[in-house]
């Protein structure tokens, strides 16, 4: 069992999160500053752990969308309430009220939002006030506009990653939905 204190790859964890699927999610120290942090996932196939990336959930969320498009909105719906402070337990004791999980392909939603809620944070720590170019924000705020999405006070660096997954229920296509947000695939 993994706890506060142990390390990963020499980093120190600081929070873990065991997940319903018996994985275990984890922050540890980062290096771009002194609150940064690193989430990763461990498992069987991965013991120390592997980076968790908003680009995975980006695919899984495509995916959902193409299972049932009312589905993928309910799922970007909580993540956007979960950005907005929501609690991820509360959000996910909503889902596990209604029979909409079941079946439901890909990741966990369990795992989805704590690792989204973290990383979303994380963004917002890395992010640099005059790092975003004026084009760029105006394409952000027309992609949150489409789908009805006022940022919340401080959440400018995770903005983007919002972006991505709005971009992607507004019909783009992941592939050039990851071009437009600048991430690497």
């Amino acid at each position: 069992m993994v706890e506060v204190g142990d390390t990963s790859n020499g980093d120190e964890i600081l929070e873990v999160k065991e997940l319903s699927d018996n994985q275990t999610l984890i922050r540890t120290e980062g290096t771009l500053s002194e609150e940064d942090f690193r989430v990763k996932l461990i498992n069987e196939h991965h013991p120390r752990g592997v980076t968790v990336k908003h680009a995975h959930f980006a695919i899984d969320f495509f995916g959902k969308l193409q299972y049932d498009r009312e589905i993928g909105g309910r799922v970007l719906q909580s993540l956007v309430d979960i950005w907005h402070g929501n609690d991820v337990e509360e959000e996910l004791d909503e889902w596990r009220e209604s029979s909409y999980q079941e079946g439901l392909p890909g990741y966990n939603l369990d795992y989805i939002f704590y690792a989204m809620a973290w990383i979303l944070e994380q963004e917002d720590i890395n992010y640099e006030p005059d790092g975003r170019d004026a084009s760029k924000q105006r394409e952000i705020d027309e992609i949150l506009q489409q789908q009805g999405v006022n940022t919340p006070e401080g959440r400018k660096g995770s903005e983007l990653a919002i972006s991505l997954f709005c971009d992607i229920s507004n019909g783009t296509h992941p592939v050039e939905a990851f071009y437009r947000v600048n991430l690497r695939i």
